[in-house]
């Protein structure tokens, strides 16, 4: 069973991904709050083993983050209020 570590990673990659989606939209007044929060679950990327694998050893998926639970979760709303703001002005901006 999942720890709500876990949990809070996988939460914190699904938003990014929708982000990451739709990042030729985000508003440029947004840019800077994305930019930080991107550098924030950088050590999350799961692209991240490829820099690092060696053919023939095994690989482990280190994650360099060190906070706590409820610092993941805080990071999981902000990402979510991001996408929600993004979100927002998307369907503001759509012709009705």
């Amino acid at each position: 069973m999942p720890t709500d570590a876990q949990l809070l990673i996988g939460k914190v990659l699904q938003i990014k991904d929708k982000i990451i989606a739709k990042r030729h939209c985000i508003p440029s007044d947004l840019k800077d709050e994305w930019r930080t929060l991107d550098e924030q679950t950088a050590c999350f990327e799961s692209t991240a083993l490829y820099g690092s694998a060696v053919k023939g050893e095994q690989l482990n998926k280190r994650i360099a983050f060190s906070g706590s639970v409820k610092e993941l979760s805080q990071l999981v709303s902000k990402l979510n209020t991001l996408n929600q703001k993004m979100s927002l002005r998307d369907s503001t901006s759509l012709p009705h």
